[in-house]
This record gives C-alpha cells, sequence and structure tokens, in this order.
C-alpha cells in the first residue's frame, strides 16, 4: 500500500497519515504515528524507522535508505513487499508439510504417556507376582517411568535451561558465525539456505543497480539483507576488493561460498554490461531451485516422521509385551 500510494505520487506525509487509517493492528497505526512525527520534523524514512527496531528490520532500513538515495523509494518498497511475501509464501508450505506430521506426533506423545503411565505398571505388576525378571528393554522403560514420575520437573527445567543457552549462545557473534556455518552445510536444508541467501542476494543487488544506486552502496544493502553471517562476509570482504578496482565476480569466486554458476553469470554480466539483469536472472532461478527444494522436502518429511513415530511406538510396545512372552516360561 505504502509503495503504491508513493508511486502515485503522494508525498510520505501523505501517505502515512491515510496509512494510520487503513492498518488493522493498533499497534502499527501507532508505530506509524511516531515515524510520520519523525518525517515531518525532517528526518528520513530510514532514519524514523531506524528508531522502531522492533517493527522494522535491518533489511528494510537499509534498502529504504538506499531506495532514498537513489530516488526509487517506490520501487524499494514493492521489493519489500514482495520479499516478505516469497519469504511468508515459504513458511506456510513447510508449515502445512509439517502439520500432519506434528499432528500424530502429538498423538504418540500422548499415547506413549498413557501407556508407561497406566498400561506398563500392571505388566510388571502382574510378572513381578511370578517372580521373574523384567527383560532388559522393560526394565529400561519402567526406570525411566519412575524417575519421569518422581523428577518430571526437572527434565522440562533441563530442556528449558538447554534451549535458553543455545538462544543465548546464537545470539552472540562467534554463535551467529558457527549456526549460520551450520545452516549451509546441514543435510537437506543446508542448500535450501543457501539457495534463499544467494537468490536474496542477486535479487536486491540486481534491483538497487537497476534503478541507480552506487555498487558500493548497492553491495553494502545486500550483504546486510542475506541474513547469514557467512556470506555476507564474504560479500563485504569482496566489497572491499571492489574498491581496489577489481571486479565483482572475482572476489566472490575466490570466497568460496557462491555456488560457481552464480559468479559465472555475474562475470558474464559484467562483461557484456547487463549485471542487473543477469542477477535478477539468477535469482528467479534459484527462487525455482528453492521452491523445487521445498516441495522436495515436505515429500520427504511425512514418511520420515511417520516411521520415527513407527518406531518409538513399536519399542514401547515391545518392551510392554516381552514380559508376556516369558511369562509362559515363568507359569510352566
Amino acid at each position: 500500500q505504502f509503495a503504491t500510494m508513493v508511486n502515485a505520487g503522494l508525498t510520505l506525509v501523505s501517505s502515512l497519515d491515510i496509512l494510520i487509517e487503513q492498518v488493522e493492528s493498533k499497534a502499527l497505526s501507532k508505530v506509524i504515528k511516531v515515524v510520520k512525527s519523525d518525517v515531518e520534523a525532517g528526518s528520513t524514512l530510514a532514519d524514523a524507522f531506524a528508531k522502531q527496531p522492533q517493527v522494522f528490520s535491518e533489511l528494510n532500513i537499509s534498502m529504504i535508505r538506499a531506495g532514498e538515495i537513489g530516488g526509487v523509494l517506490d520501487v524499494i518498497l514493492n521489493k519489500i513487499a514482495d520479499l516478505m511475501e516469497k519469504e511468508y509464501a515459504l513458511r506456510q508450505k513447510i508449515r502445512s508439510a509439517m502439520a500432519y506430521p506434528s499432528f500424530i506426533t502429538g498423538a504418540a506423545v500422548i499415547m506413549g504417556i498413557f501407556m508407561l503411565t497406566f498400561i506398563l505398571p500392571q505388566f510388571v505388576g502382574i510378572f513381578a507376582q511370578f517372580g521373574g525378571e523384567l527383560p532388559a528393554l522393560t526394565n529400561l522403560l519402567v526406570v525411566f517411568t519412575k524417575l519421569f514420575n518422581k523428577y518430571w520437573y526437572l527434565f522440562f527445567v533441563t530442556f528449558a535451561a538447554i534451549v535458553f543457552v543455545f538462544l543465548t549462545y546464537i545470539r552472540t557473534p562467534n554463535g551467529k558465525m558457527n549456526f549460520d556455518k551450520f545452516k549451509l552445510n546441514a543435510p537437506i536444508i543446508g542448500e535450501i539456505n543457501r539457495k534463499t541467501a544467494v537468490a536474496r542476494f542477486t535479487r536486491i543487488l540486481g534491483t538497487l543497480i537497476k534503478s541507480g544506486v552506487p555498487i558500493l552502496e548497492a553491495l553494502n544493502v545486500s550483504s546486510n539483507a542475506i541474513g547469514n553471517l557467512v556470506i555476507s562476509l564474504a560479500v563485504t570482504n569482496a566489497k572491499t576488493k571492489i574498491k581496489e578496482g577489481q571486479s565483482i565476480s572475482g572476489p566472490l569466486a575466490a570466497s568460496g561460498v557462491f555456488p560457481p554458476m552464480v559468479t559465472q553469470m555475474i562475470m558474464v554480466g559484467e562483461e557484456s554490461g547487463e549485471l542487473e539483469e543477469m542477477l535478477i536472472n539468477v535469482a528467479k532461478f534459484y527462487d525455482e531451485e528453492v521452491d523445487r527444494s521445498v516441495e522436495r522436502l515436505t515429500s520427504i518429511i511425512e514418511p520420515l516422521m511417520m516411521a520415527f513415530i513407527g518406531l518409538i511406538v513399536g519399542t514401547m510396545i515391545i518392551a510392554m509385551y516381552l514380559p508376556i512372552f516369558n511369562m509362559v516360561n515363568l507359569i510352566r
């Protein structure tokens, strides 16, 4: 909506004034009022957004700043909207694929708790009357059940502590870097993360260059928009070498982070003078690659989770029925 109004020739203040009335969220409306006040006071839109980091991401602020510098704010606002819609669609696709397996997992957990709490003790009690020893697998489940019933709060506290430590660690510079490395190298999802980051980088860089933003400023904004420190660092290092007069493709290829096809197409774009078009074509290609990869991933998630659940439930059932099989020998 903001992009449409700016493109139609409305001033920033008028556009923000209309948005205050149109947005459904009262909280967002209040934020826009503050932004409007800052703009009326002479602040740039990017600086006004930067004062609201809880609402506007660093990517949004960087892109809007570049759009104001290049005089293409409406184009940039449209690109931000496109990026957000694509990421939202991707999240929804993954959520819909995980909905059924998540439901089955929840049902399996509830059934497992019921079996361990009510059914297993009955089997153990009957078996103990005959003076037999429990099979190792059954005994392991019994010990776990007793520990859980007695110290259930410790399980939750331990889990919460692990999550807290992990979240705290990945907020540190070193933790963020290591986590981003893992996201690029992880099986299956690593390639999806890499392709998504490359598509975002090339699309934003191509859009900014096409809009007339200087190459170094465009690289600076693009590196902030990638969302992965490993690739952002490679772009930042490349920017330093580009200042010294090198091409874009050379330093990017030397980083070893970008796929060869990307750097080769950038090199062709530089030589032909069609760099922005080549970058946008690369972004389109990797967008399609991400869609295909997500479809393949979602097609295998469900059977893998079902197999895992079957293994867990099957193990519990076997553990409970092993004493029954041995009970025949005890009776004899």
